[in-house]
Parts: structure tokens; sequence; C-alpha cells
């Protein structure tokens, strides 16, 4: 992850610092003296959450962030595939019976089911199994076969996942497996962004592992602004987008990727062919919560560009995405829906 640059701070932690006009480094460095920021690992990745501090009392802050980062692991270990305490692994392991899991997880699954009907099954939360035969395919430097695929392809729909009374949850085929790491931090943003707001913190800055929520203001009273990366050269930025109560997340294969036989491969598995992705470099996708942000953002990447862009747009007000492709003779091509200028800095 770690796909986006924030402009209303200097960023640490071997980001690079961009100055744009005079948002730079040096608004960075004014801005310190008004922002207070923590920072924790947290889903396998680092979570950052900054708020203005001459808005709040320091102890009604101290008490928002302990709120704020209990509930953050909380959801973390209830949706983590590898902790074997989970509820993921606790679904995982039960099948044929169904298993009573936390209100949280079940409401996520609940979302991740509407948005894999929302996608056509283009963001799906049962593509472990396919994500496992690459990995193995990897290991071996052997493609799978048509015949694997389609075999595993038969474990992976929303299709097999039932949903009972009493947060109880049952899998329909021995082979299915849950993974909500597309969708959880989401979830999380979310769930941050109500304590603070409940606590009377409006203007906030949340970052899990470059899944992005805005909060209100930044602390001149402007929007947020975040700056994205151009997928072939990390250093450098491609476009900057202004936020507020908004959410943005990338989803891409270029900073993750597989090589089998000497082929690079996206991490991006496309759970309706069994294959990854080739198309979409990166899809920078902007909406109103943390949750559609961090699972929508995947669907541009697996439909492509074209469909990508169509269905951002039915989306309507408040949801834009910003598409870098490649063709296959390695031509960059960028791609933007109706919405997305208005949340360009410089449109």
């Amino acid at each position: 992850m770690g796909k986006h640059f924030s402009f209303n701070h200097c960023l640490g932690l071997g980001m690079v610092v961009f100055a744009l006009g005079t948002a730079g480094c040096h608004q960075g460095l004014d801005l310190q003296k008004n922002k207070y920021s923590e920072q924790r690992e947290l889903m396998w990745t680092t979570a950052t959450i900054d708020v203005c501090k001459n808005r709040q009392a320091a102890e009604e802050r101290e008490a928002a962030y302990k709120d704020v980062w209990a509930r953050l692991d909380e959801i973390a270990w209830k949706m983590n595939v590898f902790d074997e305490k989970s509820d993921v692994t606790k679904i995982n392991q039960a099948y044929p019976q169904a298993v009573a899991v936390g209100q949280d997880t079940y409401y996520v699954i609940e979302q991740a089911l509407r948005f894999n009907r929302l996608t056509n099954g283009a963001f799906d939360i049962t593509v472990w199994p396919l994500m496992q035969l690459w990995k193995k395919a990897q290991t071996a430097n052997q493609l799978p076969s048509e015949d694997e695929i389609h075999q595993v392809q038969e474990a992976v729909g929303g299709h097999q996942i039932r949903l009972l009374g009493g947060f109880y949850v049952q899998l329909l085929h021995p082979a299915t497996r849950l993974d909500l790491g597309g969708i959880a931090a989401g979830y999380a943003i979310d769930e941050a962004a109500r304590i603070f707001r409940a606590q009377g913190i409006k203007d906030f800055f949340i970052d899990i592992g470059g899944d992005i929520y805005a909060g209100g203001k930044n602390c001149q009273g402007q929007d947020w602004r975040v700056g994205i990366r151009d997928p072939h050269d990390l250093a450098k930025i491609v476009d900057v987008v202004h936020l507020s109560d908004a959410s943005v997340t990338t989803s891409g294969n270029y900073s993750k990727f597989m090589e089998i036989q000497g082929k690079r491969w996206s991490h991006i598995i496309n759970p309706l062919t069994g294959y990854p992705q080739e198309d979409v470099i990166s899809a920078t996708f902007i909406a109103p919560t943390g949750i559609e942000g961090d699972a929508l953002a995947k669907a541009p990447s697996v439909l492509g560009a074209e469909k990508g862009l169509a269905f951002v747009d039915s989306l309507g007000p408040g949801y834009a995405v910003f598409i870098i492709s490649q063709s296959p003779d390695k031509k960059l091509r960028k791609f933007s829906s109706k919405e997305y200028k208005k949340f360009q800095v410089n449109p």
C-alpha cells in the first residue's frame, strides 16, 4: 500500500517530500505547529492519524485517540485471516457448519456481499483460493492449468456464503475461504471517523497503509490534499486531489506482483476469470466512506479501464476514479471519470 502523498504535512518514514507551489515542505513545517499525529503498526501496515491540536483540549484529544486505537485493534484481530482466534478463521474452519461471529464481522461480510453484487462479482472476499493457487504457481514457477483454475473457481463467489440470523455465517463449499483484507481497513477508518466526530473532533486525517479518509478541513482551514504516485516512478506524482469528508484509495499492480516463467503478473486476481488482471496499473478511487473506498477501488482494476469508468460513473455524485492503464506495447494511458475534475487541485 502506501500509494499516496499528503501535501498537508511533510512526510517521514522514508517518503519523499514534494513542493507543490507554496504547499510543500515549508507549508508542512508550519502545519506541524498545529497538528498532532500518532502512528502505529496495524493490519500488517502503518496507520497514521492526524488531528489539529489547537481546536481541542489535550485531554479530549488523548481520550479520543485512546478510543480510536482500541477500536482499530479490535477490528484488526477479528478480521485477520492469519489469526487462529479471529472471526474469519472461525468461519474458514467451520464448514459445513454455521458459526457465530461478532457484529462487526457480520456487518463487513454483509457489506462485502452487497459490493460483490454491485460490481457483478469484480469485488469478492472469497478470492482467497485463487490467490493461493497463483502463489503456489509462483513458487513452482509454473503457470496453473485452465482445469486447475476452473476447479478452484468453483469455490469462489458470493453465492458460497450464507448469512443467517443471530450473526451466524455459513460457507457452502468445502474449499471456500474468506479474506476481509480488501475491506476491513475501510471499515476501521469509518469507525475511527465516527469516534472522532462523536467526541467533537471534526478535522482529522486517517491513513491506514494508503487507505485514506480526510475529515473536515486541514489545520489551515482548507481541504486536505493528497498526491497520487506515478506508478512507473514512485518518487513522482501524476496528480493531486483535494478532499473533505471523503476517502481515497489506490488499487494497482505497480508495487506488488508475481513473476512466473520470466513474466510479471499482477497480484490482483480477477475472480471472474481466475487470472491476474493485466490492463490497469493503478486506479485511484474517491468515495464518501472508507469502506466503499477500500472495497470498490478494486473494481476498476478488475473490470479494466473502460468498464471501470462506466461502473464508477454509474455510482453518481461523490464517486470518482483516476485510472492509469498500460497497452500491450507498454504505452501508458490515463482515464478519469465524470466526477473526477471536482476533486482535482488543478483540473
